[in-house]
């Protein structure tokens, strides 16, 4: 299992036995940088190393029952997953748009060379009425 990069503010208290309340106060001192993630608060694990929270190369795992960020990722991957689906629905439609586009302008243009060919006779029954 490879050690992540950042932590929840909640997962970070929990390996560095700390509390999130302490992590909060230390970021509102401004001795803590944190960062937000999909509106969560998330801090580095090299940060924490840097206040001397965790030591330098110790194995931080995310604690069992998984980080705050997966429900939060999981959500963002399945709007993706919806808006990937529709997006493909839109491009469907729309290149049948552009189909019956072209087929509209071909009959019109087939129409007024029709109507081009057409106005000569209607003009010779015009002058012999």
């Amino acid at each position: 299992m490879t050690t992540p990069r950042t932590l929840t503010l909640s997962d970070a208290a929990e390996v560095c036995g700390t509390t999130k309340k302490a992590l909060e106060r230390r970021a509102e001192r401004g001795t803590l940088e944190v960062g937000r993630r999909g509106g969560v608060r998330v801090v580095e694990v090299a940060e924490l190393v840097r206040v001397g929270l965790l030591d330098a190369g110790a194995d931080v795992q995310v604690p069992a029952g998984g980080s705050a960020l997966d429900r939060p990722l999981a959500v963002l991957a399945r709007r993706l997953a919806e808006a990937d689906a529709d997006l493909a629905e839109l491009r469907a439609s729309l290149e049948a748009t552009e189909a019956a586009l072209r087929r509209a302008r071909e009959d019109a243009r087939l129409l007024r060379s029709r109507l081009a060919q057409a106005a000569p006779a209607v003009d010779l029954l015009a002058e012999t009425a």
